[in-house]
């Protein structure tokens, strides 16, 4: 006979094997943490939505996986180590006994990947949909997080990896041609750059991660810093997909969301040292542009006829 389970069942049986020492097996009602003097600690939290952010047919630890991992961007961008996390989990009853074990299985598998623990949250039904809100705790050394507001006139503007591929994902995710299998791991499970963030600490001085498109996130850079960004498409560094036109592969990367990669400044000086940590980490790190004053456009392509559109992805 099948056991029905309520949601304390599901908390200690899912939920509390993924935490640690602060959240003393969830028994309070909030978790208790020892500050360090000698450290900031960054926070940050993030909502998925079913039908909007996932489809809601994937693998739940699939699922689970992005929802940790768009986080743990988040701690990249501001070069920050992640240490804990709190969830909270809306679904529906009668989907709860399916999904939650996979779910937190995927939990499991990256808080070992990225050495994170749970240490707090919340499960609720809910009438339809799945909602997963996730607030993600890191810390840096005192007054070394990296801001978007950092950058100066005549610096670099780099990104890491490669733009574009999770627009191309989603666009193609029920194709069954194998050339967009990577492009469709990219939407599915993000790869959140924390060492590079980490490693970019004494380098970059204002960094984000594209979530929602080069072109808006970079806007926030040069808005917040008060300054144009002259960008070189010719220079983006582009996936290679034989079986699209040119136009749709650029405009994936220029507008598309949900890549992930780190988009940061920082004085030309360190040219050589970005090309011999690209080496060392495995990650292409690439320049795309450079930082001028702000004369009445935030963006502008270099050596383009194209103008920058205002159409990367908005909730709202």
């Amino acid at each position: 006979m099948k056991i029905k389970m309520n949601e304390f069942d599901y908390i200690d049986k899912y939920f509390k094997p993924l935490t640690n020492k602060f959240a003393s097996d969830l028994k309070n009602d909030a978790a208790i943490i020892n500050q360090k003097s000698s450290f900031d600690l960054i926070i940050s939290t993030d909502t998925l939505c079913e039908g909007i952010h996932f489809f809601g047919h994937e693998d739940p630890a699939d699922i689970a996986k992005k929802s940790l991992r768009v986080n743990l961007s988040d701690m990249a961008a501001m070069g920050a180590n992640p240490i804990f996390y709190n969830l909270a989990l809306s679904i529906p009853k009668i989907r709860a006994s399916q999904f939650i074990p996979k779910f937190a299985k995927g939990l499991k598998d990256d808080q070992e990947t990225f050495g994170i623990k749970l240490i707090g949250g919340d499960l609720t039904s809910s009438l339809k949909h799945i909602n997963i809100t996730i607030t993600i705790f890191g810390e840096t050394s005192k007054s070394k997080s990296i801001p978007r507001d950092g950058a100066k006139t005549g610096d670099c503007l780099y990104v890491s990896g490669i733009l574009g591929l999770s627009k191309i994902g989603l666009n193609n995710f029920n194709s069954k041609y194998e050339c967009f299998q990577e492009a469709k791991l990219k939407y599915l499970l993000p790869q959140p750059r924390v060492d590079l963030g980490i490693s970019l600490k004494n380098i970059a001085n204002s960094m984000i991660d594209i979530s929602d498109g080069l072109i808006q996130d970079a806007t926030h850079l040069a808005k917040n810093s008060n300054l144009s960004i002259e960008i070189d498409i010719d220079k983006l560094p582009l996936p290679n997909f034989t079986t699209l036109n040119k136009s749709t592969i650029l405009n994936s990367a220029l507008y598309g969301g949900d890549d992930y990669e780190l988009l940061f400044s920082c004085n030309p000086f360190h040219e050589i040292y970005l090309k011999k940590l690209s080496s060392k980490i495995n990650i292409k790190l690439t320049k795309i542009g450079i930082f001028n004053k702000y004369e009445g456009k935030y963006i502008k392509f270099k050596n383009s006829q194209l103008e920058p559109k205002n159409k990367s992805y908005l909730h709202f």
